[in-house]
């Protein structure tokens, strides 16, 4: 059984690994460009592989800690995977929205799919779970994501349900997909991967840093830069629903 989880952890490396050295060129090269849409399917490839496998590690973390570590650390490693689950399933529904927007940018009408439904619900009810978690255990950063993680399910199943604001907004759905997959890769890598790497460098006192700081760099330049394309597009002025004829 080991193996098989040595084998799906590998994955989920190598996964995120390439992940991480893809994201930047889509969000750098010209939007449509070869370089966008080839890269842009490594990334989404990359992270979907590394979100189904971290799903799966989860999953083990919470059912079986005992095979990870001693018995006075299995409610620590239950409460990182649950945390990981949140990242896993963020990760997934992102990169879900980056890709069905596409579709909606060909067909606006709302025709959602099975899977449209269920990553949100999901990704909504384990968010809900870690905020619980979290309040009980008095984790804030558990609660921080939780919450995070079920407000973004519901605007997933917005997205996905309703008829487009404006012309353009599968354009912002996109963006944020992007900017939400990148979020939960760089976290996943600095919480779980990255930890031993910057163990020495991270005062005890700073260790929730790690945690929190693509969610604090990250968001903020991602709301800035859909903001800009709604000015560049003229669409900074609600609008009504676009139905499609």
């Amino acid at each position: 059984m080991l193996a098989v989880y040595e084998m799906i952890r590998g994955l989920h490396i190598a996964g995120g690994a390439v992940g991480l050295l893809a994201m930047l060129v889509p969000v750098f090269s010209r939007k449509g460009s070869r370089w966008h849409r080839r890269v842009g399917q490594v990334f989404a490839v990359s992270m979907i592989l590394a979100g189904v496998t971290g799903v799966v590690m989860s999953a083990a973390w919470l059912a079986i800690p005992s095979a990870f570590v001693t018995e006075a650390e299995v409610a620590s490693k239950r409460v990182s995977g649950l945390f990981l689950a949140t990242i896993a399933l963020l990760m997934l529904c992102s990169v879900q929205q980056m890709l069905r927007s596409l579709v909606r940018k060909r067909a606006p009408a709302p025709h959602a799919s099975w899977l449209d439904l269920a990553l949100p619900v999901a990704s909504g009810i384990t968010g809900g779970v870690s905020l619980s978690v979290g309040m009980l255990v008095m984790a804030p950063l558990l609660m921080g994501f939780g919450a995070l993680t079920a407000m973004g399910a519901v605007g997933d199943l917005r997205f996905v349900l309703r008829p487009l604001v404006t012309p353009k907004a599968w354009w912002y759905q996109h963006m944020q997909g992007a900017m939400g997959a990148m979020i939960s890769a760089i976290t996943a890598f600095t919480v779980f991967g990255g930890s031993r790497l910057f163990s020495g460098l991270v005062p005890d006192a700073l260790g929730w840093v790690p945690w929190v700081a693509p969610t604090v760099l990250i968001l903020p330049v991602g709301l800035v830069w859909t903001a800009r394309w709604r000015r560049r597009f003229g669409e900074h002025v609600p609008q009504r629903p676009v139905v499609a004829g």
